[in-house]
């Protein structure tokens, strides 16, 4: 069988990238399958893992690629200060995008956030908005980026106060409706499967997706891949959304 594509993932420990890399090690249309690790760890399934230095990825070598996909992230209390934060969400994403795009990446694949502004006056929101930017303009023939609000799933390290802020979630969710429907948490693995769509299904050119569009998006997709199963119809194209 010819596989078409080889895809390279970083931020693959985190809540997103974990369960991305789950879906991917399952995911057919891939040939390759390459995790950017820190240190040396057991590999699962048919992820490779590399080892790199984030700190140096504008003179690291990936493996040639066809769709880049980008997990990294923290928040400003874990790192620690602005600066801190900044280097993880802003130079390391921009960095690994330009040595995926040395590698051959087409595609590149982004986890924001909800809220995600330039102009922002919130920190956390505002290095998400100039990266998106950043990324944007880097000539990629794909970018597709997902907005999500608050994610649920577990973190192999808890961040304080999101075990509580989950909990609160869970029980107002219900009556989250009418314009508080895009505030809705969202479940970390649907996030991921909404970056495969966004890989094989989004157009030319920026693609975002916010918390809704990305449940929208994957299960459209199960349907259209239930229904082209038995033959009823051939899956559309992603509408793109700007």
């Amino acid at each position: 069988m010819q596989f078409a594509r080889n895809a390279v993932v970083a931020g693959g420990t985190g809540l997103v990238g974990a369960e991305l890399l789950k879906l991917l090690a399952a995911e057919r249309r891939y040939g390759r399958i390459t995790s950017l690790v820190r240190r040396e760890t057991v590999s699962a399934g048919r992820v490779d893992n590399r080892v790199v230095s984030f700190d140096h990825l504008d003179r690291s070598e990936l493996p040639e690629v066809d769709d880049a996909y980008c997990c990294l992230g923290t928040t400003r209390r874990v790192a620690g200060s602005d600066d801190a934060f900044r280097k993880v969400d802003f130079d390391y994403v921009l960095a690994y995008a330009r040595a995926a795009q040395r590698a051959g990446a087409v595609r590149f694949l982004l986890v924001s956030a909800m809220g995600a502004k330039v102009e922002s006056r919130f920190l956390y929101t505002r290095v998400k908005g100039q990266v998106e930017a950043a990324i944007s303009t880097l000539g990629f023939q794909v970018v597709g980026i997902a907005r999500p609000s608050f994610l649920i799933g577990r973190r192999a390290r808890a961040r304080g106060g999101e075990t509580a802020a989950l909990v609160l979630s869970q029980a107002v969710t219900p009556f989250m409706v009418g314009p508080l429907r895009r505030f809705r948490p969202i479940e970390a693995r649907t996030v991921a499967a909404g970056l495969i769509y966004l890989a094989f299904s989004a157009r030319e050119g920026v693609s975002v997706l916010s918390s809704e569009e990305i449940v929208s998006a994957v299960q459209s997709a199960h349907v259209e891949e239930e229904l082209a199963v038995h033959g009823a119809v051939q899956p559309n194209n992603f509408k793109q959304s700007n």
